[in-house]
């Protein structure tokens, strides 16, 4: 038991080191995918830092007892890095929309952390925008390519499986992150499963991630034509 709840304690960073492994074995060159191969590096060393932080919790210093500003910090990396990877596979005519939504998203993220919440505290509100950013990204897509009358199937696509890697993520993580302090408070042991869940979504996430690095190596990304 004491070895399941490390390897789950430490899933955040091991997980990321599947992609991370095939990003390194294939050295992927695919133009399209350099958004996500940036957001793994980049979520390696933000989750491990901050999983260091939370295991040896009573060991360190007041000053790096708190790690919500690393998780903070991963959901705006997240949506900057997937946003910008489905704008590289959207036609020029639907980009206007892409970046209203995007611009929308940062004046939230100004306003809130300037008036009402602190990057140091944990913010609900940021994790529940940026899952409704990328989901509608994701779901436009989606749209697009049910649309699609090239005959291609896209479904062969890397940008297939990362768009369903990141709206599942997406459509599970936003009511755990929306409800998990009020839950937390209530119900300590409700609220460390909801963590569980994340943390296992969170490994599937990374194996769609790592399906889809492995599949721009027989699949060159193109734009959906619709």
């Amino acid at each position: 038991m004491k070895l399941f709840i490390t390897i789950l304690n430490w899933s955040e960073v091991w997980a990321l080191l599947i992609p991370l492994a095939l990003v390194i074995i294939y050295r992927t060159k695919e133009p399209a995918m350099h958004p996500v191969i940036l957001y793994i590096y980049i979520a390696f060393v933000l989750n491990a830092i901050s999983t260091t932080l939370f295991v040896f919790h009573s060991k360190m210093p007041p000053l790096l007892q708190n790690n919500n500003l690393l998780y903070n910090l991963h959901s705006i990396a997240r949506v900057f890095f997937f946003s910008w990877y489905i704008s590289k596979i959207t036609p020029r005519h639907f980009l206007f929309i892409n970046k209203s939504i995007i611009s929308g998203y940062i004046i939230f993220i100004v306003v809130n952390f300037l008036f009402f919440e602190s990057l140091l505290f944990f913010s609900s509100r940021l994790f529940a925008a940026e899952s409704i950013v990328l989901l509608f990204l994701c779901i436009s897509f989606f749209l697009r390519s049910l649309q699609d009358e090239s005959g291609t199937n896209w479904t062969k696509y890397p940008s297939f499986i990362v768009s369903t890697a990141v709206a599942l993520y997406e459509a599970t993580t936003f009511f755990i992150f929306l409800f998990i302090l009020p839950m937390a408070v209530k119900d300590p042991g409700f609220g460390r499963l909801c963590l569980d869940i994340y943390k296992i979504i969170f490994v599937i996430f990374c194996i769609l991630l790592a399906c889809a690095l492995f599949r721009s190596k027989k699949h060159e990304d193109v734009v959906v034509t619709t």
